[in-house]
């Protein structure tokens, strides 16, 4: 089976099939051209209904008797008992849209018929109410006026420079005609009126303005005129078209009678005089309509036309009551028209669609056939490639375009020339052309087949070269070359645009930039997805990691150093934490190993001093051993309370706390220190209550803290001040000292642990204190500030209020 499909002898007979019914299908296409049938029409035609049953006949019959009342309505216009005159008198109005609102002059103005269908169908010269009223004030127009106010009749020629007038400006004008008395503005000046090569009856239209002393409603005028005259021309057209076809009898295939209630016929072309309107309908017309005015309704011969109960209307007559309106068509066809060119097309082309329709679907199946076995083979499942196939893409490609515009070239030759010479060379050439486009599309698809569709292509070299040559350049460089390229092509794709005004060029130009468009959105999007990864290691989340999928070029390898980058920060951060851990463990454990055999020292000791020593030395000794046992037994709790901060060991038991009533007793129990070196507290605090939400204890250990500092390096006999303020929101602590030593390092340094105010060691403490302090403060919401100035000291705390 596969030997059949795939053998050339039958690719052959299935590509000279399609050929064959090619030009079968551009031969019928020639024949069929001048079938104006839609898509429904078709349909009909093809389900076996005859053009009388059709949707086709039934739209023309319409569209005939809507162009037959149109045509009665101007021969009312038009004609006296039935016939044209050109001596009608007539006034503008009778021509408007609508007449509504019309001025007097077209209301009242008579016009000859003849002059403004003369007039309408040449150019209507159009020109300013300043040339006109010039024209008619100093004698340059060929209207003569048939009378002029006597303001300008007997005017001297001192009052009227004509000279002066002919080149002054509106203005100027205007102030001369209003010396004559006639009012006329500088705007009315410049609107445009009709030149009148025909006048009324009467008087013109600027004798009309000039005896009614009215310019006001001169644009309003001229509207009307020039609407009017647009409306005969196209009345007059179209009068002179069908006044044959309606009014002569048997003068086409549409036969229409129109008759009023007392016998009298209003409009006829088909009915001889000797002959009943009756017996002429039932014997000659196949499908006719008689409308019945007087009962309202319809009887139809042989073939019943619904469309005509949705168009009532078409058969309503003004200023008729009881009348006949009989219309149809005679399908003898004995006259050329319309309806007999439709009626021959509808009927005799059909089987010409079957043909069509059926060698469209034949050439559709050799196609697809052909594209499924193209470059395969019956003996592998390989794709074959010939000569032709290996070409650059883009070569292929152009070939097949010039081949397809050669059909879309000669497709509108028939439109130009039908002479039979004429259209067997076009069949003979397209053919040829379908011939080439057919196998040039066989390659592109065997191409895509095989995959070299892009890789075969000249611009997939051109990019390949190009990244290899990218590749190894510095990023400025990079961006000034694609750059320049684009300046250059766009620049090259506007100045073709500018000098030969080509569409196509303009298309190219809007494609090229909306593509460099959507490569710089992807690299914005790409770089926004590396700003996102980038804030969020930054954040802390060093788990995070740059989907590098889409990503290419230098965003994909600078993604890929962040992630490298963040994985060296997790693993350098997990380092740390483990070492943190160890030496909290290691602080915890050394402090409760040394705090089991320290408190059986202080026991000891504490029953030595009980006893009645006597000996002065041995005093001496108990007492050093007392005080640094106890330092000792500080330096421990501070280790242990540090150790608790930092590894986030601490429960906090948050409770209302009167922070005056805390500052009073802290002082009370530091007083004995400060008095020993001679330190002056000068306190500033609110005398009612101050609460804040803390930890009672702790807060405790903050305070004592920095009181425990004051005590230890305040400068002897100084002053150290105590201040508490609080408004409606926060509460703010702080206390301030002269320093004992020089405080030559950062504010910062001095919160960090074992730091010590003291560089030279010479007094007690663990250097954990105000670390402790600043930890244990931020942990219960609070702020914590140290402000260094020299020997100056000050901390300040903030916590938030409660009422």
């Amino acid at each position: 089976m596969n030997k059949i499909k795939y053998s050339n002898i039958t690719r052959m007979i299935a590509f000279l099939i399609q050929q064959v019914l090619v030009i079968t299908t551009v031969a019928l296409a020639f024949y069929l051209s001048n079938i104006i049938l839609s898509i429904d029409d078709i349909k009909e035609a093809m389900s076996g209904k005859s053009y009388l049953e059709s949707q086709y006949f039934k739209d023309q019959l319409i569209n005939k008797i809507y162009s037959a009342n149109q045509f009665m309505d101007y021969q009312k216009d038009f004609e006296v008992a039935g016939e044209y005159n050109g001596n009608k008198e007539v006034t503008i109005s009778q021509f408007l849209n609508d007449n509504s609102e019309m001025s007097q002059f077209s209301e009242t103005q008579i016009y000859s018929l003849q002059d403004l269908v003369d007039w309408s169908q040449g150019q209507i010269e159009m020109i300013s109410l300043y040339e006109a009223l010039t024209d008619y004030l100093y004698g340059t127009n060929n209207i003569e006026a048939t009378s002029k106010p006597a303001t300008v009749m007997d005017a001297d020629a001192d009052e009227i420079d004509s000279d002066e007038s002919l080149t002054a400006d509106y203005k100027t004008f205007s102030d001369n005609m209003k010396s004559l008395g006639i009012a006329v503005t500088s705007d009315m000046l410049q609107i445009e009126v009709p030149k009148e090569n025909y006048l009324t009856t009467k008087t013109s239209l600027i004798d009309y303005c000039l005896e009614n002393d009215d310019f006001s409603e001169i644009e309003k005028i001229s509207m009307e005129m020039q609407e009017a005259l647009n409306n005969i021309a196209e009345e007059y057209t179209f009068y002179n078209q069908y006044a044959a076809y309606f009014k002569s009898v048997d003068s086409s295939n549409f036969k229409i009678y129109i008759q009023d209630y007392k016998g009298d016929i209003l409009f006829n072309n088909c009915v001889g005089d000797n002959t009943n309107y009756e017996e002429y309908f039932n014997n000659n017309i196949s499908c006719g309509i008689i409308y019945n005015a007087t009962t309202n309704e319809f009887s139809f011969t042989n073939f019943i036309i619904d469309d005509v109960y949705s168009n009532v209307d078409l058969f309503k007559i003004p200023d008729q009551v009881n009348y006949i309106y009989a219309v149809g068509i005679d399908s003898r066809y004995l006259h050329s028209d319309e309806f007999s060119v439709a009626n021959y097309n509808y009927d005799h082309n059909r089987d010409s669609i079957i043909v069509l329709v059926v060698s469209m679907l034949i050439i559709l199946i050799c196609f697809i056939y052909l594209v499924a076995v193209s470059g395969r083979s019956d003996k592998d499942e390989e794709i074959h490639l010939n000569g032709f196939d290996k070409i650059k893409t883009e070569i292929g490609a152009g070939i097949g375009i010039v081949i397809g515009a050669g059909i879309l070239g000669f497709l509108p030759i028939n439109s130009l020339n039908n002479r039979l010479s004429t259209q067997v060379l076009v069949i003979g050439v397209m053919g040829l052309e379908s011939m080439l486009f057919t196998l040039e599309f066989l390659s592109l698809t065997k191409r895509i087949k095989a995959g070299q569709l892009w890789k075969n292509s000249i611009l997939y070299m051109i990019i390949k070269w190009s990244r290899i040559f990218f590749r190894y350049r510095k990023v400025t460089t990079k961006i000034v070359i694609l750059y320049s390229a684009f300046l250059i092509i766009t620049l090259g794709l506007l100045d073709i645009v500018f000098s030969d005004g080509s569409f196509f060029m303009l298309l190219v130009w809007f494609v090229f930039v909306g593509v460099v468009g959507i490569i710089l959105l992807r690299e914005a999007v790409a770089r926004q997805r590396i700003m996102n990864g980038i804030e969020k290691i930054t954040s802390g989340d060093l788990d995070n990691k740059i989907d590098v999928t889409d990503l290419k070029g230098s965003n994909q390898l600078l993604a890929q150093a962040i992630n490298n980058i963040g994985e060296g920060l997790h693993n350098a951060v997990d380092a740390s934490m483990r070492n943190e851990r160890l030496k909290t463990d290691l602080i915890t454990n050394v402090s409760h190993d040394i705090k089991t055999p320290l408190t059986s020292i202080i026991n000891y000791v504490d029953l030595i001093k009980r006893e009645n020593i006597e000996d002065e030395k041995i005093k001496g000794y108990v007492d050093i051993l007392d005080k640094k046992s106890q330092r000792l037994k500080n330096l421990t709790e501070d280790l242990v309370e540090a150790s608790k901060i930092s590894s986030g060991n601490i429960k906090l038991e948050m409770t209302k706390i009167n922070f005056v009533e805390l500052i009073n007793q802290t002082e009370g129990e530091f007083s004995e220190k400060f008095g020993a070196k001679g330190l002056q507290v000068i306190k500033t605090i609110p005398e009612d209550s101050v609460s804040i939400n803390a930890d009672g204890r702790r807060i405790w250990r903050v305070v004592e803290n920095l009181y425990n500092n004051i005590a230890k390096y305040a400068m002897e006999n100084s002053r150290v001040y105590i201040d508490l303020k609080a408004d409606k929101d926060q509460v703010v602590f702080s206390v301030k000292n002269i320093s004992e030593h020089p405080l030559n390092i950062n504010a910062d340094e001095l919160t960090e642990r074992f730091i010590r105010g003291d560089v030279s060691r010479s007094t007690e403490g663990s250097g954990l204190g105000l670390s402790i302090a600043k930890n244990l403060t931020n942990l219960q919401k609070g702020t914590f500030e140290i402000y260094l100035d020299g020997d100056l000291f000050r901390v300040t705390i903030t916590f938030p209020r409660v009422v």
